[in-house]
């Protein structure tokens, strides 16, 4: 009993004293930083209904912690920011004009991956930028999360970009089943040429289609990937897309050899609906942190806007430094 009363369930933790302190002072620096970009901070609800977390693609409904409350209403701890902002803007905020900034820094609570041995309780800091559609809000955001990144010390981050389009743009023509179209994502997420070949033997797919898919699970590098991809993509979906990476690259200049074009990052393609990027250190084993264009979730919500944001992990982040 005694035990029980003084453990905590696996997963969570206590943050005592100096890593007390460090939390409050790098939120209290990342404050500055959004505000002056023009970002103003919210704090959504710790607990949602559950159906927050399965509207649309999102994918992490079933990684939620879930109650009912005296009512059986089914209930979540927050999974995820990004839904919780869509379900504000959609209920509170639907009649605002212009462009929509936030930020959020707090706790999601998640089911983790045994394989990875994450915790369950993960502090994210991110940003949202709602109502603004193109390449100039994709590239704002992606600036301000490098600027953040660089202003906590991280000096060495690689940006690893891709557009959701590439990979639909091929795939549609293929009319797969959900089993096969997730097992030709898994191939080409794992960068597996050999796998993937044999999964599109089976489903007969079109040679043309087959080297295009396999030319994907290689396609990550400078510049010079989007030149092959583009020679060989002929579903204008595709062109649009890697004519958009180009620009958005120009666009982030500032941040030369650090761009990687990543097309094998197709994971959580279903959730974005334009550009996909992840924040990666040679410093550290996982991802800083990642996010893209979602404008498919607010409209899920029952307000047609376009959105894009990020968020840092920021356990990862502070392990860097």
């Amino acid at each position: 009993m005694i035990r029980s009363l003084l453990a905590l369930p696996p997963g969570f933790r206590d943050l005592l004293f100096e890593e007390a302190d460090r939390r409050r002072a790098t939120e209290s620096l990342l404050a500055t930083e959004f505000s002056t970009a023009g970002y103003r901070e919210i704090r959504p609800s710790t607990i949602e209904f559950l159906d927050t977390y399965t509207l649309g693609n999102q994918g992490i409904g079933e990684r939620a912690f879930k109650f009912l409350d005296r009512d059986d209403h089914l209930l979540a701890l927050r999974a995820d920011f990004t839904p919780a902002v869509a379900r504000i803007v959609s209920s509170r905020l639907r009649n605002s004009t212009g462009s929509l900034r936030f930020w959020y820094s707090g706790d999601v609570f998640r089911r983790p991956d045994p394989k990875r041995g994450d915790y369950s309780e993960v502090w994210q800091v991110g940003a949202e930028l709602l109502g603004a559609n193109g390449l100039s809000s994709d590239a704002e955001v992606i600036n301000l999360a490098m600027q953040c990144l660089e202003r906590l010390g991280c000096s060495d981050v690689r940006i690893h970009l891709n557009h959701a389009n590439v990979f639909r743009g091929v795939i549609a023509a293929l009319q797969l089943d959900d089993s096969s179209r997730e097992k030709v994502k898994s191939f080409i997420d794992h960068k597996d040429a050999r796998g993937l070949a044999d999964q599109l033997r089976n489903i007969g797919a079109a040679p043309e289609t087959v080297h295009q898919l396999q030319l994907l699970a290689r396609c990550i590098g400078d510049a010079s990937v989007l030149d092959v991809a583009e020679g060989a993509m002929t579903q204008s979906d595709s062109q649009e897309a890697i004519a958009h990476l180009r620009a958005l690259g120009r666009s982030l200049a500032r941040w030369g050899d650090r761009i990687v074009y990543d097309l094998t990052e197709i994971d959580e393609m279903e959730y974005y609906t334009g550009i996909m990027f992840t924040f990666f250190s040679a410093s550290a084993h996982r991802e800083l942190g990642n996010g893209g264009r979602y404008d498919s979730l607010v409209r899920e919500f029952g307000v047609d806007l376009p959105a894009v944001g990020f968020s840092l992990a920021m356990d990862a982040v502070l392990g860097t430094l």
